[in-house]
């Protein structure tokens, strides 16, 4: 049996040419255009199969409804969630419902292009895309200095008199130092979302020459 192209008048095969190279043109932008869309996508894990068919959410950390919560299920102890596009380059907590809450954290993730690694847990963690790298190194340095200062705290409570000023000595060097590095992690990010987050937490605490740095 002839093919197609051997049944075409001589006249036809330039013009016939010339539609196919238009066509595989098309066919390459096309590809190229749904190549060069990027989701975020948050990948997550889970300590063992008690969650399996739960939801997670990922929840605007601002101005969140019905309409700009996105969701997925668990299943064998993953989960994957591709977050929507009007959600794109927001700040938003990846969570699951009420009764689950005290044995897996919520997690704070920010939705920007790649995939970013959750481990759900007591102490969740995020990490994979770089500005999701900067909010766990800053919530892994909060979470150290929040305890420090509740045993400092709880150690001033029971001092006597005579050690009580040495312990609020110490109080104070482990509250500056800090402060001075969230301030640094602050100033090299304050020019992007995460940064601007975290700036807002602590605005209070510096000085108005590190605010006006920032600002």
């Amino acid at each position: 049996m002839k093919s197609v192209i051997s049944l075409l008048p001589p006249a036809s095969l330039s013009g016939f040419s010339y539609c196919l190279r238009k066509a595989l043109r098309g066919s390459v932008i096309l590809l190229f255009t749904a190549c060069t869309h990027h989701n975020a996508v948050i990948e997550g894990t889970l300590p063992d199969d008690q969650f399996d068919k739960e939801v997670v959410y990922w929840v605007p950390f601002t101005g969140a409804t019905s309409e700009t919560v996105d969701s997925t299920h668990i299943r064998k102890n993953t989960f994957r969630l591709v977050v929507s596009d009007h959600n794109r380059d927001k700040m938003g907590i990846i969570r699951v419902k009420l009764p689950f809450r005290r044995a897996l954290q919520d997690i704070l993730v920010f939705a920007e292009e790649g995939t970013v690694q959750v481990k759900l847990d007591s102490i969740s963690s995020a990490s994979g895309t770089p500005l999701n790298d900067v909010l766990q190194n800053w919530k892994e340095r909060k979470l150290l200095y929040d305890k420090e200062m509740y045993a400092l705290r709880r150690n001033l409570r029971a001092a006597n008199e005579n050690d009580k000023t040495g312990i609020q000595e110490e109080i104070e060097n482990v509250s500056d130092v800090y402060h001075d590095e969230i301030y640094q992690i602050i100033v090299e990010n304050k020019n992007n979302e995460v940064g601007k987050f975290i700036f807002s937490l602590h605005k209070s605490k510096f000085t108005p020459e590190q605010i006006s740095e920032i600002e």
